[in-house]
């Protein structure tokens, strides 16, 4: 089985107005030549925008890749996207799970006060995620907030075509994910309480 999910990356940004916010981390790829970029960080080279250690026993573009292809139509402050892959090397760790994962690179107060994190996302047909199996996007460690798409373990059924905004394990919202459509996400985070906006 082979995946892949195209995304424009986040951008944490702070303050009561989005069009005001300043931006107190900024994901998006702009500053990268390619998803090799991303090898580039390491527990004692911690440089870069993201933490790049999740992920299968291939090199970072077997997994990563970055092109103007990949970005969002609409996203006039993004100069690329990426795409994400996972396949039949993808397992981290030796789990049982196939893995890649860009964690933010900051000491930037990006858990303090009001703060947006804004990300879009869009599959294709080609290598989609499955509907049988449960996707974990877009998540922070705790599972608080995030995005999964597919069957989600003690779901009735088999397959689930949906993408949804859990909390708490919980669904808040559900739309088919269908292929070659865009969706513009932000999460609002304020002191442990959350909302998405879509």
């Amino acid at each position: 089985m082979r995946t892949t999910l195209l995304t424009t990356a986040a951008a944490a940004l702070a303050g009561s107005a989005l069009t005001n916010a300043a931006i107190l981390w900024d994901g998006r790829f702009n500053e990268m030549s390619s998803g090799r970029d991303l090898s580039t960080w390491s527990w004692s080279n911690q440089v870069g925008p993201y933490q790049y250690y999740i992920h299968g026993s291939g090199s970072v573009d077997k997994y990563i890749n970055l092109s103007p292809d990949y970005k969002n139509p609409a996203d006039t402050g993004s100069k690329q996207g990426a795409k994400f892959t996972l396949d039949s090397t993808a397992f981290w760790n030796g789990q049982n799970m196939r893995r890649t994962e860009l964690i933010p690179q900051t000491k930037a107060a990006i858990n303090k006060g009001k703060v947006y994190y804004h990300f879009s996302i869009m599959r294709k047909d080609v290598n989609a995620p499955s509907v049988n199996r449960e996707h974990q996007i877009c998540f922070f460690e705790s599972h608080f907030t995030e995005l999964k798409y597919g069957w989600i373990s003690g779901e009735s059924g088999t397959s689930n075509p949906n993408l949804q905004w859990m909390t708490n394990q919980k669904s808040q919202w559900k739309t088919e994910w269908k292929a070659g459509v865009w969706h513009n996400v932000a999460y609002e985070i304020v002191s442990l309480k959350f909302s998405l906006s879509k």
